[in-house]
């Protein structure tokens, strides 16, 4: 496999407004036209060129690219809450006792939250159908968190990501449909991209007061902390990196939201700087993913299964004197 995974590029744009067509249903974070393509791209090429400091509002936009085709796409978006809030469900358990009539009650309740701040978001994870498997999917994943470790700086002190919720095949959300229709009084793609504009209607419309699951329809609660079946191999991938789910759902369809300390990430934690020299001249050993050690000419590459180290080496430019990241991988292929 000889994907390679790197910052987009002005030139990439004809094949990722090409890749819109193509994305699932549900995949809202994905920009849905040219020009807002081309806004992420300008976006991204600014947040590569800065100076190592802390996170303002920047956005990594990285393209998987094998054999010449562009296959997948990753971001990551620093700082949440800088720029507008960032609303989620909050789950909390409720307990009532009666004594005289023997009766435990134990509720979960929905509390509308903005409790992410100057956390770094992972988003935008997409791989077209044709190119799933070989290992694809965790080096576009394990990619983003390379790009962490390079420069944690940049990044902040926390990780997240919302995990795409369940819908059913014709991207209706019965949890959507239970609570935040009745609200919203539009459908739930509407909404869902409405809020990657405009996150003010949501502080207007959505319940100020908790919402009882008890009290929803048995399909809309089935749904909380629910990934969608596409979504699975993301979550366990992250969750092999060590990041939890802390009670806390999408506003929309209800996904889980993963989150861990920067520090705490298995990729930032373990993850061996040294020269490409050292990495060339190293023993083939077991499957892994290496790096350069520099975000603005990140490029990341996987190595293993009997190829020539130089072979990964030269997939992401790397010369003798420049450093690496290299990571060996734990994990199933996905």
């Amino acid at each position: 496999m000889a994907a390679i995974v790197r910052p987009a590029t002005r030139s990439d744009l004809d094949r990722l407004e090409a890749m819109i067509a193509h994305v699932d249903l549900g995949m809202l974070t994905m920009p849905q036209t040219r020009e807002a393509m081309a806004t992420r791209i300008e976006k991204s090429l600014l947040a590569f060129a800065r100076p190592s400091s802390p996170p303002e509002n920047e956005c990594y936009f990285l393209v998987m690219e094998e054999e010449g085709q562009l296959i997948g796409v990753g971001s990551l978006f620093t700082n949440l809450g800088f720029e507008r809030p960032f609303y989620s469900y909050r789950i909390s358990r409720d307990s009532k006792l009666s004594p005289e009539l023997n009766v435990k009650v134990e509720l979960d309740l929905l509390h509308l939250v903005n409790d992410y701040h100057g956390d770094t978001e992972l988003g935008t994870l997409f791989i077209e159908r044709r190119a799933r498997g070989g290992g694809r999917g965790r080096l576009l994943s394990f990619a983003r968190l390379l790009l962490i470790a390079t420069d944690p700086l940049r990044f902040g002190p926390k990780a997240m990501a919302e995990i795409r919720g369940f819908t059913e095949a014709e991207g209706r959300s019965p949890f959507w449909d239970a609570v935040g229709a009745k609200f919203f009084l539009m459908d739930y793609r509407k909404a869902d991209a409405r809020s990657a504009r405009d996150h003010r209607f949501i502080a207007d419309l959505m319940p100020r007061y908790p919402i009882y699951a008890s009290l929803l329809p048995d399909e809309a609660r089935a749904c909380i902390a629910r990934p969608h079946p596409d979504a699975e191999p993301a979550l366990a991938m992250l969750k092999s990196q060590g990041f939890h789910y802390n009670n806390v759902v999408d506003i929309f369809d209800a996904g889980p939201s993963v989150e861990a300390f920067t520090d705490h990430i298995d990729i930032v934690r373990s993850a061996v700087r040294m020269s490409a020299a050292e990495f060339g001249a190293g023993d083939p050993g077991p499957r892994g993913l290496v790096s350069t050690a520099s975000v603005p000419e990140f490029a990341a590459t996987q190595f293993g299964d009997g190829e020539p180290r130089g072979a990964a080496l030269s997939r992401i430019s790397a010369s003798d004197t420049d450093e690496v990241l290299v990571y060996r991988t734990k994990e199933k292929r996905a």
